[in-house]
């Protein structure tokens, strides 16, 4: 055997060696990474692969996972420690009533597949015993809260009141019009001197007295031309994408008609986005109705303002009881950099 074949050996050995050493040096980086200890909560761990599989299973991409891990850890923190005041309260739940949200879950979400069932857990790293530690700590975190929830019953009238006067801003309407139109676009090609001279045609036709939806059921390529040209809703200023619809529709009173005037339509790109497909048509537009912009009047609004501040009022109540648990626990939370 020659020397240069037991050269070539030694490289190829050395190499393997290197990569194998490599790859063992990244294994375990990676489980000390998984491993690593994002907070402590009394004797509770929460660890940074608890975190990251939680916002995985939500296709968080990596700078998504960077800035919301605060929020994932404080959550956790917070089911925990909704678990030990729990505990300290001597209550408990019982494994049957477990076992029942267990059954129900995999009945509702998997449709009794069990195998489904266990390669989805299995993809999330995540054994069924932890699947039903999970459904534990999510009732008992629940039930704490729910022990502070207050009820829009709850709430004075005048404490409604207050909040309409400071906040009248939430309760502003858009002005808001319904619109006809008659659209003309071209079928062969037609130029848009062509388009415009239909259109001021029909345009005299209404002037003559003509009834606006009877011409547009005959007339034009709107696709509401069977309902004679009607959109047949509200539509507010921002709702309209196209910026000449929208600047020539506001200008018009209730049961005006446009004169006719030239658009550039729309169209959807590739990627989903909206922009100019750089085809021209002719529109003819009727305000059918016109609202006015204003502000909805308190007993329109009392549900909502109830409800609004009785979720403020239940979110500070768990704050409160939260910040009140957390003082007498031992809680260190410690996030990757």
């Amino acid at each position: 055997m020659g020397i240069k074949p037991l050269i070539k050996r030694g490289i190829m050995a050395v190499f393997l060696t290197v990569i194998t050493f490599n790859h063992s040096l990244w294994a375990q980086d990676n489980l000390i990474e998984i491993n690593r200890v994002a907070a402590k909560v009394n004797n509770e761990i929460v660890t940074w692969g608890e975190i990251d599989r939680a916002m995985t299973s939500l296709n968080f991409t990596t700078m998504e996972k960077k800035d919301r891990a605060s929020e994932f850890v404080d959550g956790k923190v917070d089911r925990l420690l909704s678990i030990y005041a729990f505990n300290d309260k001597g209550m408990a739940i019982p494994d049957s009533y477990i076992e029942q949200e267990y059954n129900k879950r995999l009945i509702q979400e998997f449709n009794g597949d069990r195998r489904l069932f266990r390669d989805v857990l299995r993809s999330k790293g995540m054994s069924q015993m932890e699947y039903r530690d999970s459904i534990r700590e999510q009732i008992i975190y629940q039930h704490m809260m729910a022990t502070r929830r207050r009820l829009k019953e709850d709430v004075s009238p005048d404490r409604v009141e207050e909040f309409y006067k400071k906040n009248e801003y939430r309760f502003r309407t858009d002005q808001k019009i319904r619109l006809k139109e008659i659209v003309f676009s071209p079928i062969a090609d037609e130029p848009l001197s062509v388009l415009m001279q239909q259109a001021r045609k029909v345009r005299g036709d209404l002037a003559a007295g003509e009834k606006f939806e009877d011409v547009a059921r005959k007339q034009g390529q709107s696709p509401y031309r069977e309902d004679g040209g009607d959109w047949g809703v509200m539509t507010s200023s921002r709702e309209i994408r196209s910026q000449e619809i929208r600047e020539q529709a506001f200008e018009l009173k209730e049961g005006d008609v446009s004169q006719p005037f030239k658009v550039e339509l729309l169209e959807r790109k590739p990627d989903g986005s909206v922009g100019k497909s750089g085809k021209l048509a002719v529109y003819i537009l009727k305000a059918d109705k016109v609202e006015n912009s204003g502000i909805r009047p308190l007993e329109e609004v009392r549900d909502e303002i109830e409800n609004l501040i009785a979720e403020e009022i239940e979110a500070n109540a768990q704050r409160k009881w939260l910040t009140n648990v957390k003082a007498d626990a031992y809680v260190r939370i410690n996030l990757p950099e």
